[in-house]
């Protein structure tokens, strides 16, 4: 261990060390699909007050704390960009209700559980209570993405999450000044700082929107200079913001965020991209960098308070903030449970806590000592509880699908519906997205899930579902059109489960395009979109084989020797699908599985089925 401690003394070795780990903690969450912030708080300890060998405040030095926030400020920028007005428009007395009577509630619950349970002086306690309110899109968002709930609850908390941080955070920042000018409860003090908070944010964020959007909507900057301007500009918000009020900048970014994402004729997708690759480094190294900066004497200062406190938040705070909020209101009884059942803490509340705890240390306020532990641990153990929960509740309220392993086709031609009934015969939904108002038509009349519409460009429509949904079948006969959507879809479904059809035979070189920016190419290179609508239109069917000890792999293969082609296997619920970069389907089959496939011509006799 010396060994490495004294390689990580270097900076240059540090800094990579903490990318790599949190690159690895990220790595290890998904295979073991528990929630990423758990591992890279974990990871953090272990390497910080646990094997002692990662220093941040040597590492950073006095440029930590500005470090924190500004990675805080472009986070929360990312989370602006995906607001639309649009989606806010369904529910907006709920999302309003949610952010100030729904936050009150949980500040003034949290600030007398900390005070009950920690014996912390009133002061700390409110400045705790303030602190615990956020929420955040970075623990948000793989809840949502995890479960997909219904539209109208995944929305309202996907708002919720991004407005509720600079709330909090400006709601923390007016309790740390009162503290520590000892000003006590001073009313004025409170609402004259709250509005200066407020101005300061969005008129930051407004003033940085407005040529930002003009240069972005008349192209006057190089396409690969774009996710580098928005970058810029959130950072030249955030600190235009905090130059009027201290920490206005966690309010400035997501104001810029929201208005270049609802100005009209100005496309974000590229600063999207970069912003979610850029949102997951800063989480990762963040709560890395915080967490290691917990001692171990502040590790053992956690109590089994703690667990009051997180079951007072859980139990109470929220369930009363969201009843409050969605009184009256045109949510189904199943929707404001789920609503009660997600709100977990996040990189906001670990940063706020972080930069007010250290400077309350220096200030010699008693009990500051204990904001960083407390507020890490409420954090793990909110993710947790929400991150196991919220599933389970949602598939048993209907709000969530089973499992996501149905299939979004692209297309409603010949072969997108032979594949797509196939599938549904099968047992696995399917839904066609089509610009053929005719063929949308026809498959709607025979019970099918449509929609009539353009799919490829930025952002989903607001009506769009995808419960039950999750992979991209692009088959159009258009490969511009499959690479387009399947691009798109990436980030929804993840580019692995977004597959096309090439329309002709793949040549050496051709299709490489697809491989770089599109999808998976689909079944084997003799399998185009143009060969299988050619085997159906001559009655050539898919078909469904069950193999057993009766028909086996080898007898399948025999049937498949002269161009036939293997499409999907099913075992039991799960769907595999042939894919030109995977392996063989057949070589893992085994008896009892299902293999959907094509012949090249219509056999003479039939095949064994069952």
């Amino acid at each position: 261990m010396s060994a490495i401690a004294s390689v990580l003394e270097n900076p240059v070795n540090a800094l990579a060390a903490v990318v790599i780990l949190a690159v690895l903690a990220a790595y290890v969450a998904s295979r073991l699909n528990i929630p990423s912030i758990v591992a890279l708080l974990a990871t953090g300890v272990i390497v910080g007050p646990g094997l002692l060998l990662l220093d941040p405040d040597a590492l950073a030095g006095d440029l930590l704390t500005p470090f924190v926030s500004l990675a805080v400020g472009l986070i929360l920028f990312e989370g602006g960009l995906s607001l639309r007005m649009h989606e806010a428009r369904r529910n907006p007395l709920v999302l309003w209700l949610l952010i100030t009577a729904g936050v009150l509630i949980t500040w003034l619950i949290g600030s007398v559980a900390a005070s009950v349970f920690l014996g912390v002086p009133r002061s700390i306690a409110v400045l705790l209570g303030a602190i615990l309110i956020v929420s955040g899109p970075t623990v948000i968002g793989p809840i949502l993405h995890h479960v997909r709930p219904s539209k109208t609850v995944s929305s309202i908390l996907k708002w919720e999450s991004i407005v509720i941080d600079p709330v909090g955070a400006m709601l923390a920042a007016l309790t740390f000044e009162i503290i520590v000018l000892g000003a006590g409860g001073d009313a004025g003090t409170l609402i004259s700082g709250g509005l200066l908070f407020a101005a300061a944010g969005v008129g930051a964020g407004l003033v940085v929107a407005v040529p930002t959007a003009f240069v972005l909507q008349r192209h006057l900057v190089p396409e690969r200079l774009v996710p580098l301007l928005g970058m810029s500009a959130a950072l030249l918000a955030f600190a235009l913001a905090n130059a009027f009020a201290a920490e206005s900048g966690l309010l400035a970014t997501p104001v810029l965020g929201f208005a270049l994402a609802n100005y009209r004729r100005v496309r974000t997708d590229q600063l999207i991209e970069f912003s979610e690759i850029l949102q997951t480094l800063l989480v990762g190294v963040l709560f890395i960098l915080l967490s290691a900066r917990l001692t171990r004497d502040q590790l053992g200062s956690i109590s089994w308070g703690v667990v009051g406190i997180i079951a007072v938040l859980v139990l109470i705070a929220r369930p009363l903030a969201v009843a409050v909020s969605t009184w009256r209101s045109a949510l189904s009884r199943p929707e404001k449970i789920f609503l009660a059942s997600v709100a977990p803490r996040g990189i906001v509340a670990a940063a706020v806590a972080s930069v007010f705890a250290l400077e309350l240390e220096h200030a010699g306020i008693e009990g500051a000592e204990i904001l960083t532990p407390i507020t890490f641990a409420v954090i793990v153990g909110t993710v947790i509880v929400y991150g196991f929960s919220a599933g389970p509740i949602a598939h048993r309220f209907g709000l969530a699908e089973k499992h996501s392993q149905g299939s979004l086709i692209l297309g409603a031609g010949p072969v997108e519906e032979a594949v797509g009934r196939v599938l549904s015969e099968v047992g696995f939904p399917v839904k066609f997205a089509t610009t053929n108002y005719l063929d949308e038509a026809r498959l709607r009349q025979q019970g099918f899930r449509t929609y009539y519409g353009n799919l490829i460009s930025h952002e989903l429509p607001w009506d769009f579902e995808l419960a039950g949904l999750g992979r991209l079948l692009a088959l159009t006969p258009n490969d511009e059109v499959n690479t387009l959507a399947t691009r798109g879809f990436a980030s929804l479904f993840g580019r692995a489960e977004t597959y096309q059809l090439p329309a002709e035979v793949r040549g050496p070189g051709i299709g490489s395009t697809a491989a770089e920016i599109g999808g998976r190419l689909l079944f084997g290179s003799h399998l185009t979109y143009n060969e299988l609508r050619d085997r159906l239109r001559k009655g050539i069917k898919i078909r469904q084989t069950t193999l057993s000890d009766q028909f086996t792999v080898q007898d399948l293969k025999s049937q498949l020797a002269e161009g036939g082609g293997v499409l999907f296997l099913v075992r039991g619920q799960s769907l595999s699908i042939a894919a030109a970069d995977g392996p063989s389907l057949l070589d893992r089959a085994r008896s009892g599985d299902t293999v959907l496939w094509i012949p090249a011509s219509a056999p003479s006799g039939e095949v064994q089925e069952e």
